[in-house]
């Protein structure tokens, strides 16, 4: 009788071992340390930093607080101006996903970086987006063509 009281108290603490291993080292609160553009749009080569001194001049600040179920909030902060909004996450497939947008993440200690790839656009002189797939087209009607370009996002946990 104590051999299987024992025994059941050694499995059940176990089991509470094993399932504190299984939380993520993502869970917790992160915050933007660095922004960079890379050389090239398919996110490879040097990696420019100079835009994030600028950023930081006008208060920018991005904060993502990740839950253990799998969802979390991403707040962001330009000056006077602040926007939050929901996320997804999955460890399984090292993603996340805001406004249905997902990101393969890099957790690397107690950071992680995020690619984000920017397809080319056409412009128009509000900054809208029109339906000009071409550079020659979205010139010839007047408006400003954005090349393709990646940037990337660092995160330190608080």
């Amino acid at each position: 009788m104590k051999r299987s009281i024992l025994l059941i108290t050694l499995l059940a603490f176990l089991g509470c071992e094993n399932k504190k291993d299984d939380i993520s080292p993502l869970i917790g609160t992160w915050e933007v340390s660095n922004l960079g553009e890379y050389e090239n749009a398919n996110c490879s080569g040097a990696l420019d930093y100079s835009s994030w001194v600028f950023v930081q001049a006008f208060g920018f600040k991005i904060t993502i607080v990740i839950k253990e179920d799998g969802t979390g909030t991403m707040t962001v902060i330009a000056g006077d101006e602040k926007e939050e909004g929901p996320l997804t996450w999955d460890d399984s497939k090292s993603q996340i996903c805001i406004m249905g947008d997902c990101l393969t993440y890099k957790l690397d200690g107690d950071s992680f970086t995020v690619d984000q790839p920017n397809e080319a656009i056409c412009e128009d002189d509000d900054g809208d987006e029109t339906n000009h797939d071409t550079q020659s087209t979205c010139e010839a009607a007047g408006n400003t063509w954005e090349e393709a370009s990646c940037s990337q996002m660092e995160f330190t946990k608080k």
